[in-house]
């Protein structure tokens, strides 16, 4: 018999005091880990309306974290740097010598906050035609179905159908991320058959502003939240199953996604908060630029770096290479991002060093943390659009919307923007910068199979191979810090392209590439012996590693 490890759900609940301590502390604090296996209990319906408005107020912040060190769990610890974007500055304590270092404890934040979310609006989901309220229901069926994609996106298969049930007990049941997938597509379409036809009375109404604190309390954006989903997951198979990917993104831009027109689904930063990332960045230190991010930005942003500027400081402080001389770099000088896999320091040691390098922009710390960018739609259709599928316009057009877009969205004014823009989409071909590691020169690289191969101008004379590398790697910039879907691209499609770790500490199957997935959770309120049983069988004869490719991540070319 495989030992079991589990945590009664009663247990998890007189921990619940801990959450309290750790509220607002950095991840190598004492209490740090404790409150990532803490799970709210719920019953598996709610008597009123009240109680229902509860439970979702509760559940919309957990779907990506507003509390700094849920955050860091769920996002920054790993997905950030396997999406590129940001990497870990120092070892927490020896607790994470490399980036792609496997640790149980930080690896516990995707599960922890799917759980969270979902004992809220599950209960919301079958209690909603009792309360006469269906539209309640479909709202809580979007915010299900989002939590759970984004989660199996994250291990693979999971007990999709047991969680959706509120079981808590062992045995439970890995389901494949096809089946996933498929009941996902399902209940969406339904939730927007029901919203579509929605007529609430004057207190729904206001029961739905009451705790939509992410879509404006308004039908029309769940609807679009909804579809744009859809078309994601559409882009996700589509290597997998490529006629069902096509009906679906069809189906879903002819229902109505996400437009240039409309607003982000995003949670604000409330009066006196910071966003997560500024302060994981600029207070604790655990967090800097990413070599493969500044790279990007560097090659396409021309003179003026417009994204680089706005998203990212240049190095805060003078800076010494590892052996104490001086990297002749002034503070204020350079944008310097660290490489994956580089040997970082304790925080409170070596303060010279990588901890110097490119902190989150001041000015980013009261920017919404982002749902669903309609930027990301935009892009989606663009990549569909070159697949020869119906998405309302042709592939230049998306392209051009999108980054058009973004632009606007990280502007002071329109006219800022455009003046940014025209000037961005005049480069044809990436600028030939090649990053260098001023503490480590040893780290430095310039092998150019790794490093964005296109510019940002349109060109129908591409191929399109060409062409998809323009639109992921536009899309890339644009959907910044969205590090899930990011990383997910990279998995599926290869771009954009990154440079690759300088060591990697993980399970080795990745043999120094692509971190394809986390491996299962065997602690906390997981059962080993399910993950054995049903779990791993479920993946598809390929082991528990994090070089195994999910269902969607097919290894073919892209066209």
């Amino acid at each position: 018999m495989k030992k079991k490890f589990f945590i009664h759900p009663f247990f998890l609940l007189c921990l619940s005091a801990l959450a309290v301590l750790t509220a607002t502390s950095s991840c190598t604090d004492e209490f740090g880990d404790v409150e990532l296996n803490l799970i709210h209990g719920s019953t598996h319906s709610v008597a009123d309306l009240e109680t229902a408005k509860g439970m979702m107020l509760e559940a919309i912040p957990r779907i990506h974290e507003l509390r700094e060190h849920q955050y860091q769990y769920q996002w920054n610890l790993h997905i950030d740097n396997y999406a590129g974007y940001l990497c870990v500055a120092n070892n927490l304590e020896g607790r994470l010598p490399s980036t792609n270092y496997l640790n149980s404890d930080f690896e516990s934040g995707p599960i922890s906050n799917f759980l969270w979310v979902i004992r809220q609006v599950v209960p919301v989901m079958n209690s909603a035609n009792d309360l006469e309220f269906p539209e309640l229901g479909a709202v809580a069926t979007i915010i299900f179905c989002l939590a759970a994609q984004e989660y199996t996106d994250v291990h693979g298969p999971m007990p999709y159908f047991d969680y959706r049930d509120l079981k808590e007990d062992p045995p439970m049941k890995y389901v494949p991320v096809k089946d996933i997938y498929y009941d996902i597509l399902e209940k969406l379409t339904e939730a927007v058959d029901t919203l579509k036809k929605a007529d609430m009375t004057p207190e729904q109404k206001e029961a739905l502003v009451f705790f939509d604190k992410i879509a404006g309390g308004e039908v029309s954006n769940w609807i679009k939240l909804a579809n744009t989903l859809r078309l994601r997951i559409a882009m996700h198979i589509k290597k997998a199953e490529p006629e069902k990917a096509k009906r679906e993104a069809e189906a879903a831009v002819q229902a109505g996604v996400l437009t240039q027109t409309d607003r982000d689904i995003e949670l604000a930063i409330p009066a006196g908060d910071h966003h997560p990332l500024y302060t994981i960045s600029d207070t604790w230190n655990d967090t800097r630029l990413n070599a493969s991010f500044e790279n990007i930005l560097k090659r396409l942003g021309g003179d003026n770096r417009f994204m680089l500027n706005k998203l990212f400081e240049a190095n805060h402080a003078p800076l010494e290479d590892k052996n104490g001389n001086p990297a002749f770099l002034e503070p204020g000088e350079q944008y310097v991002g660290i490489r994956s896999g580089s040997s970082v320091f304790n925080k409170n040691e070596n303060l010279g060093a990588y901890v110097v390098f490119s902190k989150i922009h001041r000015n980013f710390a009261t920017h919404p943390i982002p749902i669903m960018k309609a930027v990301e739609a935009l892009f989606l259709r663009a990549e569909g659009a070159l697949y020869g599928w119906d998405m309302g316009g042709t592939a230049k057009q998306f392209y051009e919307e999108g980054i058009c877009q973004s632009f606007i969205r990280e502007s002071a004014t329109e006219r800022e923007a455009l003046i940014y823009y025209n000037a961005y989409m005049r480069i044809d071909r990436p600028a030939d910068i090649t990053y260098i590691d001023y503490y480590d020169r040893k780290n430095d690289y310039d092998n150019e199979e790794h490093l964005v191969q296109v510019g940002n101008k349109w060109d129908e004379a591409d191929s399109n191979e060409r062409k998809l590398e323009r639109i992921m790697t536009q899309k890339y910039i644009a959907n910044y810090p969205v590090s899930l879907e990011a990383w997910t691209d990279i998995r599926r499609t290869g771009y954009p392209r990154q440079i690759p770790v300088v060591y990697d500490a993980g399970d080795h199957s990745t043999r120094g590439g692509v971190v394809r997935r986390i491996p299962f959770q065997l602690d906390g309120s997981v059962s080993a012996e399910d993950v054995y049983d049903t779990g791993i069988p479920a993946l598809g004869g390929a082991g528990d590693y994090q070089g195994t490719r999910l269902w969607w991540d097919v290894d073919r070319p892209n066209f």
